[in-house]
C-alpha cells in the first residue's frame, strides 16, 4: 500500500447530504413493549435537509387506552376506533421506511416498541442504522446551554417550526429541526457522513487512529478483506459489496465491537481480495475462515464437523452423528442440527411416533436394533420423504397438553418439532444440491454490469461453488457458460455426500439458486429440490387444528 495517507471523512461513509432519513415518534398505551401496544406512528422521511414525504396512521392497539395516556397523548378509545392494527399499520411503516436510517428522540424506547411488534407479528426485519437525537443533543447542548434534553426543550431552543405536543408527527416534525440543528453543530466538526453522525457521541480509540492508514487503498469493489499481523497471520476476515466504505468503518467511534478494537493494535497490514459478486465473496470468506481459523472471527465455523441423526442401514436404528455418509445403503439422516444436545430429543420424538409413546425412552441409551423392517422404513420416510406421520403424533400431544393446562410442555415440543421440520427440510435441499456434477444458473444481476445492467451466472459442482461472471444485457450467456464449465473442475473432487464439510458454502449458494428470476443455462444431471411443503411448519399447525376439529388424522 501507498504511503500513509489521511482519510477525507468523504471516505469514510454515507454522506449527509445523501443519507435518506425516516424521523419517527410513537404514541403507546405505556412504556413497557413486551405489555403495551402501539396507538399511533408518525414519520417524516428527508434528505439533504428536504422533505420527501410524511406517514402518520392510528393504530388499533386492541385493548383500552389507560385514561391518563389518553390525557396526555388526546388519543382516546374513540380516536383509534376503527383504525388499522400493528399487523396491518407496521407492514405500511416499513415499507416507507425502506431502506433509510431511522431517527428518534430516546431511540431505544421507539425501537424497542417497533423490534417487539415486529417479532409478534412474525414480520421479518432488518433494523437499519439508527440515530438517536437525545444522545447527539447530549454531546452538542450542554447543561449550561438547555436546562434538560427533553424533546420540548430542544425544539423551544432550536426554533423549531412544529411545537410537540405529544403527538407522533408532531413529535416527528419537531423531532426534524432538532436533528438539523444537530447536523449543523456537528458540521464543522468533521460530522460529514452518516457514520460519523452516529458515532459522534462516542470516541476513537488510540488504536483506531494509530492504525488508520491501513484502510488508505482499499478499493470500492465487492470482496474479502483480511487483517493481518506483522507476521502475515490472518487476525479477521469480513466481506462487503464496498471493501473501501465496510473497512474504513473499523477506524470510526461508530466500530464498538470488543474482539474487533482488541484486534487492531496488532493488525499490521490489510489484504483484500476483489472478487466479481457478493455470492463469490461470501464463500471466499467462508472458506479463509475454515482454513486460517482466525482469533477474532466467530468462534465454531468447523464446516468439517457437524451435528445428524442418522438411522444406519440394516436394522440399526437412530443415532447421532458428526459425519454425514453415503446414503445408497438405504441409511438416512437430517440436519445439520443447531446443537449435538436436540440429537436424543429429536430421537425419542421420531421414535415415539413409530413406535408408541416410551419407546424412544427406552432406546435412549443406545441406537439399539430395530426389529421389525416395517418400522424402519416408516422412519426413513419421516426423515425423508413425508413428515405426517410425526406431525400427527406431534398434533395429539399437544392437543392433550393444551387441554390440560401445560403450555410451557407445548411450547417446549412445538420447537422440537420445528426443529425436526428444519433438519430434515435443511438435509433435503443439500442432498439434491450436493447430487447435481454441475449446474450453472444466471439471474439478474445486483451488481455493476457494463451497459448498465445484465445477468449474474454461477456454477455449481456437488454443492461447492466453482465460479461466477458477469454478462452484459442483450449478450448470449452460453458462451460466458461454456466458460464457466471450465472452471472449477478440481471441485468435484472434493464433494461429500449432504455437503459434508461445507454445508455453509452450500446454503449460500442455495438462497442464490432460490431467489427471484434465477434461469437454469447449462446442467449434467437434475436439480429439483424436494417439495417445500412437505417440511414446513405450517402444515404442525394445521395438523393440530385438526385436532381441535375432532377429525384427528
Amino acid at each position: 500500500m501507498s504511503a500513509r495517507r489521511q482519510l477525507s471523512f468523504d471516505d469514510l461513509g454515507t454522506p449527509l447530504v445523501e443519507a435518506t432519513l425516516v424521523v419517527v415518534d410513537l404514541e403507546t398505551t405505556g412504556t413497557d413493549p413486551r405489555a403495551d401496544a402501539i396507538t399511533e406512528i408518525g414519520a417524516v422521511k428527508v434528505r439533504g435537509g428536504e422533505v420527501l414525504g410524511e406517514f402518520r396512521t392510528f393504530v388499533d392497539p386492541e385493548r383500552p387506552i389507560p385514561a391518563y395516556i389518553a390525557s396526555l397523548t388526546g388519543i382516546t378509545d374513540a380516536s383509534v376506533a376503527g383504525a388499522p392494527s400493528i399487523r396491518a399499520a407496521l407492514p405500511m411503516f416499513l415499507d416507507f421506511v425502506g431502506d433509510a436510517a431511522l431517527v428518534a428522540h430516546n431511540a431505544r424506547f421507539d425501537l424497542s416498541f417497533l423490534s417487539a411488534q415486529a417479532a409478534a407479528c412474525e414480520i421479518g426485519w432488518t433494523r437499519p442504522p439508527v440515530l438517536d437525537t437525545l444522545a447527539l443533543a447530549r454531546t452538542v447542548f450542554r447543561r449550561d446551554e438547555v436546562r434538560d434534553h427533553k424533546l420540548s426543550t430542544l425544539a423551544a431552543h432550536v426554533g423549531a417550526s412544529v411545537s410537540p405536543d405529544h403527538r407522533a408527527l408532531s413529535d416527528a416534525r419537531a423531532t426534524v429541526d432538532v436533528l438539523h440543528a444537530i447536523i449543523e453543530r456537528l458540521g464543522p466538526a468533521g460530522a460529514s457522513t452518516l457514520e460519523d453522525l452516529g458515532a459522534a457521541h462516542r470516541r476513537v480509540t488510540p488504536a483506531q487512529l494509530r492504525k488508520k492508514h491501513l484502510a488508505a487503498d482499499v478499493p470500492p469493489v465487492p470482496g474479502v478483506y483480511q487483517f493481518l499481523d506483522a507476521d502475515g497471520a490472518v487476525l479477521y476476515v469480513g466481506t462487503s459489496r464496498n471493501l473501501r466504505t465496510r473497512v474504513r468503518t473499523y477506524f470510526t467511534a461508530a466500530e464498538t465491537r470488543r474482539k474487533v478494537l482488541d484486534m487492531l493494535p496488532r493488525a499490521e497490514s490489510i489484504h483484500v481480495i476483489d472478487c466479481a459478486t457478493p455470492t463469490e465473496a461470501a464463500v471466499r470468506e467462508l472458506r479463509i475462515i475454515a482454513r486460517e481459523k482466525p482469533p477474532s472471527n466467530r468462534h465454531g465455523l468447523r464446516p468439517e464437523t457437524a451435528n445428524w441423526l442418522r438411522l444406519g442401514s440394516g436394522t440399526e436404528g437412530l443415532r447421532a452423528a458428526r459425519l454425514a455418509r453415503c446414503e445408497t445403503d438405504g441409511s438416512a439422516q437430517i440436519g445439520p442440527l443447531p446443537s449435538r444436545h436436540v440429537v436424543e430429543p429429536l430421537r425419542a420424538l421420531l421414535t415415539d411416533a413409530v413406535l408408541g409413546r416410551g419407546a424412544g425412552l427406552e432406546r435412549s441409551a443406545g441406537a439399539g436394533p430395530l426389529a421389525e423392517p416395517g418400522h424402519r422404513a416408516r422412519l426413513r420416510r419421516a426423515m425423508l420423504e413425508d413428515p405426517r406421520e410425526v406431525l400427527d403424533h406431534v398434533a395429539a400431544r399437544l392437543r392433550a397438553q393444551v387441554d390440560a393446562g401445560r403450555y410451557e410442555d407445548a411450547a417446549a415440543l412445538q420447537d422440537l418439532a420445528r426443529t425436526y421440520l428444519a433438519a430434515a427440510r435443511r438435509a433435503a435441499r443439500l442432498r439434491a444440491l450436493a447430487a447435481v456434477p454441475l449446474l450453472i444458473a444466471a439471474r439478474p444481476s445486483t451488481e455493476a454490469v457494463i451497459g448498465g445492467s445484465g445477468w449474474e451466472l454461477l456454477a455449481v459442482r456437488h454443492g461447492r461453488f466453482s465460479g461466477t461472471t458477469l454478462v452484459p444485457a442483450r449478450t448470449d450467456p452460453l458462451p460466458f457458460a461454456r466458460s464457466l464449465a471450465m472452471t472449477g473442475l478440481g471441485e468435484a473432487e472434493l464433494a461429500a455426500p449432504l455437503c459434508q464439510g461445507y454445508h455453509q458454502e452450500a446454503e449460500i449458494l442455495l438462497r442464490w439458486l432460490e431467489g427471484e428470476g434465477v434461469r437454469t443455462v447449462l446442467s449434467e444431471g437434475a436439480w429439483q429440490l424436494p417439495a417445500r411443503a412437505r417440511f414446513e411448519a405450517e402444515h404442525l399447525a394445521e395438523r393440530f387444528a385438526l385436532t381441535a376439529a375432532g377429525r384427528g388424522a
